[in-house]
């Protein structure tokens, strides 16, 4: 019989990515979503649709499953206006530990973010013993650090693994993430200009294969740092330039030239009711990324790697281009 999985925020890029692999890997899963299930839309998994915030959902996703991975959270880089943000991130990882235990998992894989840790110094090493981030740091940040220590702090019958990826892009990127955008406008020329700073850039499915390697390989109660590269948004455009010599960008404009156009990206975001991809939160986040993250112990452990970028550029170009021609 195969060994059943369940998984949480399955509509999400990591989420639909990993149960993509379980199934190639073998496994049995079942997939929690929250309202839009396009993403899960042709694979073999049952669908559950659901909350995090409501145990009876979270007991019948549950319910005869080995193994949960959680990969359910909002994702925020304008606040928490309405509180559904940190309420999400911290009571969800509870709820889920609570009905695990009851029901008799496993082991539960919890996905993190390296939002959850100080980016600051950069002349320090960059690795899994960084400090997590307290209060006074941005909601979201804040979010994923009380996530994680709930898990460590209250998992005495079954087994916890945190995994914390970088930014993760490439394909199956449906809603598409803030960087899946941003990569989208870059290739299609609709950004003039390139912003200052970067961040450690993964590909989605080296990710989703270290977390399904984590049901076998993952001690418990440890936390694996899923990084891959840090790109400045010049190699960026650079690599963009290689897949397609026409687009070409020349105007940098530093993180502080950029906060001065935080009015006019507010004003835009209320007058076409969307959320603003240009916030403070964003300019601290790419100005402040770690450039060195160490991924050493993912590595040894859960067979971690990162293909090179250029590759997850490409395959993540044509599933668009593939995904629109069927439109």
């Amino acid at each position: 019989m195969k060994p059943s999985v369940a998984v949480t925020g399955a509509s999400g890029h990591i989420g639909n990515v990993v149960c993509r692999t379980l199934l190639e890997q073998g496994y049995s899963v079942r997939a929690l979503y929250h309202s839009d299930d396009r993403s899960l839309q042709g694979i073999d998994a049952e669908l559950v649709r659901g909350d995090v915030l409501n145990p009876e959902d979270l007991t019948r996703l549950i319910r005869g499953c080995e193994y949960v991975i959680n990969c359910a959270a909002i994702i925020s880089i304008n606040g928490d206006q309405d509180g559904r943000v940190f309420k999400t991130n911290t009571e969800g990882p509870k709820n889920i530990l609570e009905v695990s235990v009851r029901e008799g998992v496993k082991k539960i894989i919890h996905v993190s973010s390296v939002h959850a840790v100080h980016d600051m110094p950069h002349n320090t090493p960059y690795n899994e013993s960084r400090p997590y981030k307290t209060p006074t740091a941005f909601v979201y940040d804040y979010s994923k650090a009380m996530g994680e220590q709930i898990l460590l702090k209250n998992a005495e019958d079954i087994d916890v693994v945190i995994v914390r990826p970088s930014c993760v892009v490439g394909p199956y990127d449906f809603k598409p993430s803030k960087m899946g955008a941003a990569l989208l406008s870059f290739y299609q020329q609709k950004f003039l200009f390139l912003p200052g700073g970067g961040y450690d850039l993964v590909d989605v499915r080296d990710v989703s294969t270290s977390i399904c390697e984590a049901i076998k390989h993952g001690k418990n109660k440890e936390v694996y740092l899923l990084s891959g590269r840090y790109y400045s948004f010049r190699s960026i455009a650079a690599v963009i330039g290689e897949l397609s010599p026409k687009r070409q960008w020349k105007l940098m404009v530093p993180g502080w030239l950029m906060i001065f156009g935080l009015p006019f990206a507010w004003i835009y975001g209320k007058l076409t009711n969307t959320e603003p991809s240009l916030t403070y939160e964003a300019i601290v986040a790419i100005r402040e990324g770690h450039p060195n993250m160490d991924s050493t112990k993912a590595r040894l452990v859960l067979h971690h790697h990162s293909r090179p970028f250029i590759e997850t550029l490409k395959d993540y170009y044509l599933w668009v281009d593939a995904k629109s021609s069927k439109k």
